[in-house]
């Protein structure tokens, strides 16, 4: 294959129009002879020859510039028209071409190198910028981001106009930062926000490994923030209030974030605004935030003046229902036939609760349920009974009234009494109508069921309640009586305490021993 009859042509110059130039058309001797020079003979060639042409060649050089020198000096006229660079051997131009391209690929290699480089730092740039913007849009879905002037960033807006009397806050703006990894970051400090604590006086009371976690993460305090705004407003409107003439509480105290009030009967409570994390009374905190959303964005505006004494009137009270609270698991732990519901009132100052009582199922009739609810509105108890006597309707003789519901109102004092009588009619009542199931005429008052023999005496079942006996509040007794002119003979024996299954079966055997 001949190299020589391949059409070879290279552009050797393109002018301002456009115009392509092509180098001349060369004849094939100098082909020939430019071939032949690519070819490089030198390790044919002895080597000091080479050397010793060089030096003749330098040394003819060095001749003709000293020459020329010299003749510059004697003559500074002279011009010199032309001069003609010796042709370079084979060798040398072959040595020329390869540290020419040497260099050419030493160059593209950098360019390479450097194009990589920029590559690789463009797609971490743009990895950067899509963690920050991802977050960025999730974060946007519940809080509200503004864009600021310039290239300045943006920032989380959480100001609340709901309630303009409220004094600004300066977490309302919120920066948004670029951490070194490129994600959304805000830097608040812990001691600027603040939580409502509540309490009485002298009572005692890790890095993000992904951009979920730090999305997560930054709701979360985007959040404590914004409920540290609401809290501030919430303690600035009860501030205000404080100082208007209520009824229920009593100014006693103030400095800076606190408030401290009297109840009365030698109650204190104090409101105070604390960082983040120190709270405690939780459900009374709970409780005067929603009343504040009530006032604020609720039922409408008249509320307002009543806010404080319509809170402390509702404390008050919760504090009473714990005591009343107390008095009634008293009652039920020493009854082991009661059972305890509390029932809601979806009120802030009523509580509601029913003990409930399930009887034995006997031979002729089903099973029986009997129940005593006792609510409490403000600081006011009433007791309402299912299923005991009526004692106005025990004195009159009237049956229809014997089945009424009874209500009665008392004190705290008297309430375990009342429960306990309330209950022990109930098992009066019971065991009575099982009595006359089976045939036997018996009589009843509140708290004694009686049956009447032959010779004119009485036996009777008789109820004790005492709600400080330790063995139980309900006790029973055997009361056998007998009639003599102005004198009355009475024989008792004590039973004690009595489950429902041994009162049914103590009946039983009155029954018998009576019939």
């Amino acid at each position: 294959l001949s190299l020589d009859k391949l059409p070879i042509k290279r552009l050797d110059s393109i002018e301002e129009n456009g115009n392509e130039r092509f180098p001349l058309d060369v004849d094939y001797d100098e082909k020939r002879v430019s071939l032949i020079r690519r070819i490089d003979f030198a390790w044919a060639i002895w080597q000091w020859q080479g050397m010793v042409e060089n030096l003749q060649l330098a040394h003819q050089e060095l001749s003709v510039i000293i020459d020329f020198i010299n003749t510059v000096e004697t003559n500074d006229a002279v011009t010199v028209a032309s001069m003609t660079r010796p042709k370079s051997l084979p060798n040398e131009a072959l040595s020329d071409l390869a540290v020419s391209a040497a260099t050419k690929l030493q160059c593209y290699r950098q360019v390479g190198k450097y194009f990589k480089q920029s590559a690789k730092a463009f797609e971490q740039q743009v990895a950067r910028e899509a963690r920050f913007y991802g977050a960025l849009i999730r974060l946007q879905q519940n809080w509200k981001v503004k864009r600021q002037r310039g290239n300045e960033g943006f920032t989380f807006d959480l100001f609340d106009n709901s309630y303009d009397q409220g004094r600004s806050s300066s977490m309302s703006t919120v920066r948004v930062n670029h951490d070194a990894a490129g994600m959304l970051a805000i830097n608040v400090s812990p001691e600027l926000c603040h939580s409502l604590q509540f309490g009485f006086v002298s009572e005692t009371g890790i890095e993000s490994s992904s951009d979920e976690e730090c999305v997560k993460k930054t709701h979360s305090l985007l959040r404590d923030v914004h409920q540290a705004i609401f809290n501030e407003q919430v303690f600035d409107l009860v501030n205000r209030e404080a100082f208007n003439t209520s009824t229920g509480f009593t100014l006693t105290g103030i400095r800076e974030n606190y408030l401290q009030l009297s109840l009365g009967q030698g109650t204190s409570v104090y409101l105070s605004l604390v960082s983040t994390g120190q709270s405690n009374s939780t459900c009374y905190e709970i409780y005067i935030q929603q009343i504040y959303h009530e006032h604020i964005f609720g039922r409408g505006s008249e509320k307002g003046s009543y806010l404080l004494s319509h809170f402390f009137m509702s404390l008050a009270h919760r504090i009473f229902s714990t005591k009343i609270l107390a008095e009634l698991e008293n009652v039920v732990f020493k009854v082991p036939y009661l059972q305890l519901i509390s029932n809601p009132t979806w009120h802030s100052r009523g509580s509601s609760w029913t003990l409930f009582m399930e009887v034995p199922p006997s031979i002729l009739r089903g099973k029986r349920q009997f129940w005593t609810k006792v609510v409490v509105i403000d600081d006011c108890i009433s007791v309402k009974a299912e299923g005991s006597p009526n004692v106005s309707g025990l004195f009159k003789g009237k049956s229809e009234d014997t089945h009424s519901i009874n209500k009665y109102d008392c004190n705290l004092a008297d309430l375990p009494v009342i429960i306990l009588q309330q209950v022990a009619s109930q098992i009066i009542n019971w065991l009575y109508h099982e009595a006359l199931m089976v045939g036997i005429k018996a009589n009843r008052d509140f708290l004694c069921l009686s049956f009447e023999l032959e010779q004119g005496e009485t036996l009777g079942l008789v109820a004790n309640v005492d709600p400080k006996d330790s063995d139980g509040c309900i006790s029973w007794s055997l009361v056998m009586e007998d009639s003599e002119v102005q004198k009355l003979h009475t024989n008792r024996k004590f039973l004690g305490p009595l489950s429902l299954e041994l009162l049914y079966a103590t009946l039983i055997d009155l029954i018998a021993f009576v019939s």
